[in-house]
């Protein structure tokens, strides 16, 4: 999901000699790049145009083993999130994991302090140095991060088991799995 200019796709592809690819993107120049970067690759990369803020009109295939999501995600409202973790729930096979690496929303402007201490600690260039300015920063620049928690709930609530692997102040990897075979398909078996 925001599949850029292709890089994380030729690593998988690289990684896996029988992986086949499915990227979105909204821009048309990172697809120009991604399609070049994936041009050796034949047809186990397909690219298509597409907006994560409507991701329910992508044309994808269904039963995928996995969806990746690096850096894309932060740029949703949270009812558009919210649509996108369904959408890749429902376009996940049974056992099927979703991987986000993103940016995240500092909760709240009581923690705010300690956030920008440990950026500037790090040598990291930091955000503005207090709360106002970091959400001015975050509407600049068009990102709307969630908190861990926040995504966590999402991927809870569309039925996903989840949890999140890293968090380093701003910037979390998170996985999520589809259970193997649906609560319903539990009980009927049994």
């Amino acid at each position: 999901m925001g599949c850029g200019s292709g890089l994380v796709a030729q690593m998988l592809l690289d990684r896996s000699p029988t992986a086949r690819i499915f990227g979105v993107d909204s821009s048309t120049a990172m697809l120009a790049l991604a399609r070049e970067r994936l041009a050796p690759y034949g047809d186990r990369a397909r690219l298509s145009e597409g907006d994560l803020a409507a991701i329910d009109r992508v044309d994808a295939p269904s039963g995928c083993a996995a969806v990746v999501a690096v850096q894309s995600l932060h740029h949703l409202a949270e009812p558009e999130y919210r649509s996108a973790v369904r959408w890749t729930f429902e376009h996940l096979a049974a056992g099927g994991w979703f991987f986000i690496i993103d940016r995240l929303a500092i909760p709240s402007k009581t923690l705010y302090s300690a956030f920008y201490e440990l950026r500037d600690r790090q040598g990291q260039s930091p955000n503005p140095p207090d709360w106002a300015g970091y959400l001015e920063w975050l509407e600049a620049n068009g990102d709307r991060p969630l908190p861990v928690q926040g995504i966590q709930g999402l991927l809870n609530e569309a039925g996903f088991e989840a949890a999140a692997l890293d968090v380093r102040g701003d910037r979390g990897m998170l996985i999520a799995r589809r259970p193997a075979q649906s609560i319903s398909n539990m009980t009927s078996s049994r």
